[in-house]
């Protein structure tokens, strides 16, 4: 009954610390984050944006 216990309590921890990242802490949300600011507050009149 112990062993039951602390699979399922494992199971538990395990499944909420393994959530996707979200977008904006990603590559390329990075990325599109830095264009978007770029043309909001000026930096860089017309940035390229890598696809």
């Amino acid at each position: 009954m112990k062993q039951l216990a602390f699979i399922l309590v494992a199971l538990i921890t395990l499944s909420a610390c393994a959530a996707p990242k979200p977008y904006y802490e990603t590559k390329e949300g990075k990325r599109k984050q830095k264009y978007y600011n770029d043309i909001q507050y000026g930096r860089n009149a017309h940035p390229k944006m890598k696809f």
